[in-house]
Formats: structure tokens, sequence, C-alpha cells
């Protein structure tokens, strides 16, 4: 079942779901309000192998701005913190519509570039190799605790 919705009650409803689409409001970004993603994060770590590549994280309040979600520093400084906490988040995140290589770009190193009277913005994504190892450890690291270190490899290698 697609599911769209701001919460996630329990693990039967991830048992339940093929994508849980999880917007984050504004209002929780610009005040650095983590709850509600975390109380989301912790049921789907506990549902473990059933909250594979289900999650489809998004942002609200951020349609009218023509910026991509890893070209706005608020954004990325969310994304980072709660990578900090759950550094195997990527476990989670779908490859539908690049979600996980977008997210991933969130915490690595941007450099863009706009000619003067441009609408045309380059971007360069520069992966930062220390936060590329702990992730993968991280996500290797729970896919042994739920005994799905092969799932959690084939996850990596999707955007890594």
């Amino acid at each position: 079942m697609f599911n769209v919705s701001d919460s996630i009650e329990n693990i039967q409803q991830v048992k339940n779901m093929t994508l849980f689409v999880y917007s984050v409001s504004k209002r929780e970004i610009l005040g650095n309000d983590f709850e509600r993603i975390r109380k989301n994060l912790e049921i789907l770590t506990k549902a473990g192998k059933d909250a594979k590549g289900k999650l489809f994280l998004t942002f609200g309040g951020y349609e009218d701005d023509k910026r991509e979600i890893y070209m706005i520093p608020e954004i990325r400084n969310f994304i980072k913190k709660i990578w900090e906490e759950y550094k195997y988040l990527f476990y989670f995140l779908t490859s539908f519509d690049n979600n996980k290589a977008i997210i991933f770009s969130c915490i690595n190193d941007v450099k863009s570039y706009q000619k003067i009277n441009s609408d045309v913005i380059n971007l360069e994504i520069i992966y930062n190799e220390k936060i590329k190892l702990q992730t993968i450890a991280a996500t290797e690291n729970f896919g042994r605790q739920i005994g799905d270190l092969d799932g959690a490899r084939r996850e990596l290698f999707k955007f890594i």
C-alpha cells in the first residue's frame, strides 16, 4: 500500500506499506525540531527488514523555492543532524525518484556556479570520503544486527 502520512504509528503499518512518503515541515527544519522524525525513524529501526527502501523523504514549505533541496542550507543542516544520529538512514530510504542519492548529496559538500543574469545553475557535489565510509559502516552494522547484511549492502550500492 502507498501511504502518504506525517507519521508512522507502528511496526504493523510499516509491514503493510510499500512506500511511506514522509514530509518534514519548514517549521520543523527552521526550528530544529527533530521529535517527529526521530519517533518515526525509531519505528522504522524496530521494523528492521520490513522497513528497507520504504521511506520517501520530502520537505514541505519549499515548493516556491527554485533551488534543489541539497542547495538549501537549512535542509542540509537538518539532514546532517539526523544523519549524525541515524547513519544507517539510507537503509530505509527509497531509490524512487533518486531520493536516496539526493538525501546523500545533502550531507556532502556542494559547489554551485551561476552566471550573472542567468537562471542556469551548475552544481558539483563533492562527496566526502569520511561521510561515505561512516554511512557504509553504519548501514552494514545495522544490516548485521537485523540479519540483512546483503540487503544493506544492496541498498548502499544503489547510490554510493
